[in-house]
């Protein structure tokens, strides 16, 4: 049996992978490979024969899924994996597909947290001018988050870890989720209000939704217009749940101050204008990237993994 991590180096940024993978290599040949962005041809190449594949940054067309004729098993390296490959192909393939449950949230929570404090006060704009040899604060004015109003769209386990953040810190907190946690409520003051009203009064919205049919495109252009002028906008859920074009036109206009946005439509980005927008902090979904997470994330997926072998 061959088994690849076909776009991780589990040597890289981990704690002790080699240790994690071992008890893989009871059950057949294991190799692994760099974690940069591939071609389809590349990733032919490195799981032609595969059994089991291991991924986590780079999509699956249907056309490469087709000429896997060894694969039967497919582990992501996370959560959602719904954007990276067509499920139901692989399920008519006789592939099985699976992720991971919950290996990090509190590092995305806490990536949440830097860049509402980024947007509010201006951090990156003025980096950049600094970068340029240019001393200029002009534009810069910023905003105290303990005077802010933070929407959060969203309050599953990453969400709830926003708002206990955001309102330690003292700010109003509004969420929108169609379950309520009460903890929130009674113990940090959040409180729940509907999407619309979410939208229109806070002054920064941070998206944390689970990406699902239902959550596909929740965040329309409509509901981004009526964010107040002076307010930012952060998602670092799944980009589909946003409309993107309604959002760089937006942030082009000056209907709302800035954005932070981990997450794209393809990734790398299909389109890059949203990210090299001057009032855009983009970065490459790394909003759970640390060494911890990643261990973690790790063995949970080998786990995965070895529960299917023992199965079988």
């Amino acid at each position: 049996m061959k088994i690849v991590f076909i776009d991780q180096d589990i040597r890289a940024n981990v704690i002790d992978g080699e240790g994690a993978i071992e008890p893989l290599k009871e059950f057949g040949d294991v190799r692994y490979y760099d974690d940069a962005p591939c071609p389809q041809n590349v990733l032919y190449e490195r799981g032609k024969d595969a059994d089991i594949i291991f991924f986590k940054i780079n999509q699956f067309s249907n056309a490469l899924i087709d000429r896997f004729q060894r694969l039967k098993f497919m582990q992501f390296m996370g959560i959602g994996y719904g954007n990276y490959l067509d499920t139901a192909h692989c399920a008519a393939r006789g592939i099985e597909v699976r992720g991971i449950g919950e290996y990090g949230s509190n590092p995305v929570a806490e990536f949440a947290l830097t860049l509402i404090l980024c947007s509010l006060r201006g951090i990156v704009a003025a980096d950049r001018r600094m970068k340029a040899k240019i001393w200029d604060t002009s534009g810069l004015l910023g905003e105290e988050l303990s005077s802010s109003t933070v929407g959060i769209v969203g309050t599953g386990a990453i969400g709830c870890l926003v708002a206990r953040k955001v309102s330690l810190l003292g700010a109003r907190t509004l969420a929108f989720d169609v379950t309520e946690r009460q903890e929130l409520k009674d113990s940090f003051g959040v409180k729940y209000v509907s999407l619309e009203t979410l939208m229109r009064e806070s002054d920064v919205v941070t998206v944390h939704l689970s990406f699902t049919p239902e959550t596909e495109g929740m965040i329309t252009g409509k509901l981004l217009g009526l964010m107040k002028p002076g307010a930012f906008f952060i998602n670092l859920a799944r980009a589909q749940i946003a409309d993107y074009s309604a959002l760089r036109e937006i942030l082009a206009s000056g209907g709302i101050r800035g954005a932070a946005i981990d997450v794209h439509y393809g990734e790398p980005p299909a389109d890059w204008r949203l990210a090299l927008m001057e009032n855009v902090i983009a970065t490459p979904h790394m909003g759970y990237f640390t060494a911890q997470t990643n261990t973690n994330m790790l063995k949970k997926s080998v786990e995965s993994v070895l529960g299917y072998l023992r199965d079988i």
